[in-house]
């Protein structure tokens, strides 16, 4: 198993990080305001004065900008979990300038830089890329203390845009362990000028690395307990034309990792593994009765009461069609606390089709239920479901299926593993160490049992 070294990347760096600590001057100073402001421990929020002050710490304001707007942030993704102050700042040259602090330690979360006289873009060369790097180099030796860099591998790829920038991501590392969807990006002109900054950083406790289960122990785990779906997956051929495949490969729900302490296994989401559950097919759903209008007074319809309104519209309106029709459960978030919906606007209640019992992947339409009137309506243009001309009854079982797929995955791989977020969570989950197994990207035709390999079909377009 190769892990990452960080130490070779730094070490290369280090004069241009010496002679950027010689342009910015008081950037020592600051460093230490972000290690000091990192070890708060109060939970104290800042005043929207006190964020002020950081930003302009981190990032000088330049002469002829105006403060345009100060706001709280509540977290409300996997990409943006933390809370924060959004400030930003504008001139009368149309340009602008954002920050996003946090709102306890103060460190600068995101940074955007807009301006309509900025750099022409130029080609890509060498050097305007090392002009960029080394403006993104000093940018972070002032926003992030130098333990924090430390944790920074080399970014494996430096894209180049269309704009005359270059997007550099820089991979956390603890422990010499990758730590997934934790990283800082940088885009930067090339020129050297920062345009945009993004942290997505974990400022919790981590597992413990010493008291993983062996490497021996996970392979054999994987082999046996990871557990692949058979589905119909969208692909688009050389005509640019969807078409469906019969394949095996994972859901978000499917165990697909382990745990690597607990030897748990844990499915794509971070979360440990549940014992699959027969899909809800509408045929064999009791019947639901019509709906009874809600009452303006006592709120209207629970969301319970729309699943039913919605299932009877289908049961009635595509009597044909209900062998291919199935509920998602759990339903994808609809906004508030499940049951708890603001009922002034349309619950959405989502479904899927299936092709003789199997999931078409990603092929859904919902119907709208209004709270009040419970009257229930398809939503435009989503129906009807996907033409697969596949008649082919020819399968091969999950044993098979995954011979093929880790005869393609030899490698095991380990890092840490923040779970998604559940609209029901009310705290930010804790991460897990995972192994999984790696290597070539792509899925098990059910059919034949033979690998489709991503890469060779990207090479072969």
């Amino acid at each position: 198993m190769k892990q990452r070294s960080t130490k070779g990347f730094w070490k290369r760096l280090s004069i241009l990080l010496l002679s950027s600590l010689l342009v910015l001057g008081n950037i020592a100073d600051e460093s230490t305001l972000v290690q000091a402001a990192a070890e708060q421990k109060s939970e104290k929020i800042l005043s929207e004065q006190e964020a002020i002050e950081y930003a302009k710490k981190w990032v000088t304001i330049p002469e002829g900008y105006e403060y345009g707007y100060g706001e709280y942030i509540e977290p409300h993704d996997d990409f943006t979990p933390y809370a924060g102050w959004g400030l930003g700042w504008h001139h009368s040259d149309k340009s602008s300038i954002g920050y996003k602090i946090h709102p306890v330690s103060g460190n600068l979360l995101k940074y955007l830089y807009h301006d309509n006289h900025s750099e022409a873009p130029g080609p890509a060369t060498m050097n305007r890329k090392q002009i960029a790097l080394e403006g993104v180099m000093q940018f972070l030796t002032k926003v992030i203390p130098p333990e924090e860099r430390a944790k920074l591998t080399e970014p494996d790829e430096v894209d180049y845009k269309s704009d005359g920038t270059y997007y550099f991501k820089f991979q956390r590392v603890e422990n010499g362990i990758p730590f997934m969807d934790n990283w800082i990006a940088v885009t930067a002109r090339g020129d050297g000028k920062v345009l945009r900054f993004n942290r997505l950083w974990y400022e919790g406790e981590l597992p413990d690395a010493s008291q993983i289960i062996s490497e021996k122990e996970a392979r054999e785990l994987l082999e046996q307990k990871t557990e692949p779906t058979m589905y119909y997956k969208s692909f688009y051929g050389e005509d640019h034309k969807q078409k469906y495949m019969l394949v095996y490969d994972y859901l978000p729900t499917d165990p697909q990792m382990v745990d690597a302490i607990s030897g748990v296994m844990i499915d794509g989401k971070g979360a440990v593994a549940k014992p699959k559950q027969p899909i809800k097919i509408l045929k064999e759903m009791p019947s639901a009765s019509a709906p009874k209008a809600g009452s303006q007074k006592d709120g209207g319809f629970t969301r319970e009461q729309a699943e039913a309104s919605a299932i009877h519209l289908l049961q009635t309106t595509l009597r044909d069609q209900l062998a291919d029709i199935y509920m998602l459960e759990p339903q994808p978030y609809d906004g508030g606390l499940r049951g708890k919906e603001t009922n002034w606007r349309d619950y959405k209640v989502h479904f899927g089709w299936l092709k003789n019992g199997l999931l078409i992947k990603d092929a859904r339409f919902e119907v709208a239920v209004n709270p009040y009137s419970g009257n229930s309506i398809i939503g435009d243009d989503e129906l009807p479901s996907p033409v697969i001309l596949d008649n082919n009854m020819q399968r091969v079982d999950l044993a098979f299926a995954k011979k093929t797929e880790q005869a393609a995955k030899k490698s095991l791989e380990l890092y840490y593993l923040l779970p998604d977020i559940d609209f029901n969570e009310v705290e930010q989950p804790k991460p897990r160490l995972v192994y999984r197994l790696s290597g070539d990207k792509g899925v098990v035709d059910a059919h034949t049992g033979k690998w489709i390999s991503f890469l060779k079909r990207e090479e072969s377009k």
